[in-house]
């Protein structure tokens, strides 16, 4: 009793002596800002000729809070609410036309009959522009609207596919972390042999060892290990002893200072948040590669609509030309409004031209997008879509960006990480001082191994102590962590501040394509009083060629002008939901939620009570009233 007195008080002794003999925290960091700040003198002297301003503050931080320690950090839901898009359902007849009316005759023959040329354009305009029964659209491998191309996106796309594997990766690495703290089986033979020479009498032999155990790793520290061990000896000549001998060993060390504690528990908890944080940044891109897609697709359409567009003036262009020709064979018009007219026919079927080319290349580069071989032969059709109009005025969608932006979110939850880091590596700065015990049985000497005997158990028991003489790595370690605090705290400010940003900035946009789209609805209406005034002139002999194609031009436009601001609308809205975090791709979010729930991975989410509904401002943005 006195000798175990003895040996807990002089236990406590070296305990409170390894604490005493550590410095402060405090104290390693400013013992590295003294020795950087001497150091940076000298080289920005050196380097520069003076000596800018380069201190690092470090503000004082607090204990990490129980959230900074949990392995699921809260996410809010995202909001339920109308499907972000739906295609509109028409009841049209088989066959019936989907697209502007056609303003020329499909039957006349033009003058170009190259691929690239009007009588290839009518033929794609009259297909193209089709609800019904499948018709061949240029002999093409697939037709694809908007929720075919998200889908063949989602099972093709290589970008999309990496970040998948992102996720997957991550996942991989928690369950390592998860395994370490399990029961961990282990096993090793060995065989060996053994000789020697005169000095040691010529012996000879076989060594067979076989070891075999468990270690389990301590949630707060330390390590446990039991383990079992059969040797055997044959001997190969007269000089050598065959023998056998088996052993059950036990034994446990625990940390008290370095080490000890949650610190322990840091690289589970780290890969487990790190899951979370991998998870919204997989949502995230989900939402934005629909945007990105929606995007590349309305882009197409309205490709599709300036070469309908461009067909029409052209057509109009060689009707224009044979009006006036026959009008200058009756003398009604001199030869140079011939002139002026035929050189608009070259210049509207030049634009034809153009327009089908940047239309085919447009095709390629969304085919990349998609993940799509790109001589694959697509067709993209235009379908109608219900996009939902956001309330402007009565909803503050800065505040539903701060609460349901998944980037905000690991952002805050960083600030956490880094927090526990300073607490990691102001405990890589304590003295090492672990508890070690042992216990082991064998075999009595002559006895088979089978044959453990408890009067052959030994067992050991003690303290090591590793004095705090050499911490700089981990006094540079703790002024690092310091200052992946203070980044944290910054990027949490930066990234609050540029989300905010995007919501004004998506806000102002959506509002300003609202007014474009009404002001190229009325553009387009009074061109097309314009083109009827004109040649009513004209046919009067009252207006000259160049009224008539000036006219037909600022139609055109307008038109062009409006496909533009209805698809930039779309996006727009998209992209306003997008930023806000609440554009929903979850499967209950309609036909697009159902879409993306992609091959390989889906993140169902639960939907909260909380629900942003448009109201009354809900209407169909590609046949706008008023």
């Amino acid at each position: 009793m006195v000798t175990l007195a003895y040996s807990l008080r002089y236990t406590k002794y070296c305990i409170l002596l390894a604490v005493l003999s550590g410095c402060s925290p405090d104290h390693y960091r400013r013992d590295a800002d003294a020795q950087v700040g001497r150091l940076l003198k000298d080289r920005t002297e050196k380097s520069l000729g003076y000596t800018p301003e380069t201190k690092v503050e470090a503000a004082p931080t607090s204990q990490p809070s129980r959230a900074a320690y949990s392995k699921l950090p809260a996410t809010p839901l995202t909001p339920a609410g109308v499907p972000p898009l739906e295609p509109i359902t028409r009841g049209l007849t088989a066959g019936g036309k989907l697209g502007p009316e056609l303003l020329f005759d499909p039957e006349q023959v033009l003058l170009n009959t190259e691929d690239l040329g009007a009588d290839t354009a009518i033929s794609l305009a009259n297909d193209r522009f089709r609800l019904g029964p499948s018709v061949d659209l240029m002999a093409a491998d697939q037709a694809f609207g908007l929720f075919d191309s998200l889908q063949y996106a989602i099972q093709h796309s290589r970008n999309y596919r990496a970040r998948t594997e992102d996720l997957y990766l991550a996942a991989l690495s928690v369950t390592l972390q998860r395994h370490l703290f399990t029961p961990r089986p282990f096993a090793q033979s060995t065989v060996n042999y053994d000789g020697g020479q005169l000095d040691a009498d010529y012996r000879s032999a076989f060594n067979v060892t076989q070891s075999a155990g468990v270690r389990q790793q301590l949630p707060y520290g330390g390590e446990v290990v039991a383990e079992g061990l059969v040797r055997f000896v044959q001997a190969i000549n007269d000089n050598s002893e065959s023998g056998e001998d088996a052993s059950l060993a036990l034994r446990a060390s625990i940390p008290l200072l370095r080490g000890a504690g949650m610190v322990n528990l840091e690289p589970l908890i780290n890969s487990e948040r790190r899951l979370v944080y991998q998870v919204r940044t997989f949502e995230e891109f989900r939402r934005s590669f629909v945007v990105d897609i929606a995007s590349a697709y309305f882009s197409i359409v309205n490709a599709q609509s300036r070469i309908n567009n461009n067909l029409i003036r052209y057509t109009n262009a060689v009707n224009l030309v044979l009006r006036l020709e026959d009008l200058y064979a009756a003398g009604r018009q001199n030869f140079l409004q011939v002139q002026q007219a035929r050189q608009q026919r070259l210049d509207a079927q030049n634009q034809l031209i153009t327009s089908q080319q940047d239309y085919q290349n447009q095709l390629d580069d969304f085919k990349i997008l998609l993940g799509m071989p790109v001589e694959t032969r697509l067709d993209v059709v235009g379908v109608a879509l219900l996009v939902p109009v956001p309330d402007l005025q009565n909803v503050d969608y800065i505040a539903l960006a701060e609460k349901h932006r998944l980037l905000l979110q690991t952002a805050r939850d960083q600030v956490d990480d880094a927090q526990r880091g300073i607490a990691v590596a102001r405990n890589g700065l304590l003295p090492d001082l672990d508890l070690s015990a042992s216990g082991r049985i064998t075999n009595r000497d002559n006895e088979p191994a089978a044959r453990i005997d408890s009067r052959t158990a030994t067992y050991s028991a003690g303290a090591t102590l590793d004095w705090p003489l050499d911490r700089l790595r981990e006094r540079n370690d703790y002024r690092a962590a310091l200052i992946d605090f203070e980044r944290a705290q910054r990027n949490l400010i930066s990234t609050r501040d540029n989300i905010a940003a995007d919501v004004r900035t998506a806000a102002r946009a959506v509002e300003s394509a609202l007014f474009t789209l009404d002001i190229q609805r009325r553009s387009i209406d009074l061109a097309q009083r314009r083109v009827e005034y004109s040649n009513e002139l004209l046919i009067q002999g009252k207006a000259q060629a160049r009224d008539v194609t000036d006219s037909q031009n600022a139609l055109l436009n307008a038109q062009n002008s409006f496909d533009r601001a209805k698809a930039d609308l779309q996006i727009q809205i998209l992209r306003l939901l997008r930023d806000t975090g609440t554009l929903r791709v979850d499967p209950t979010a309609g036909t697009l939620g159902t879409i993306m729930k992609g091959p390989i991975f889906s993140t169902e989410t639960t939907i909260s009570d909380e629900t942003w509904v448009p109201g009354d401002e809900a209407r169909n943005i590609l046949t706008p009233t008023g």
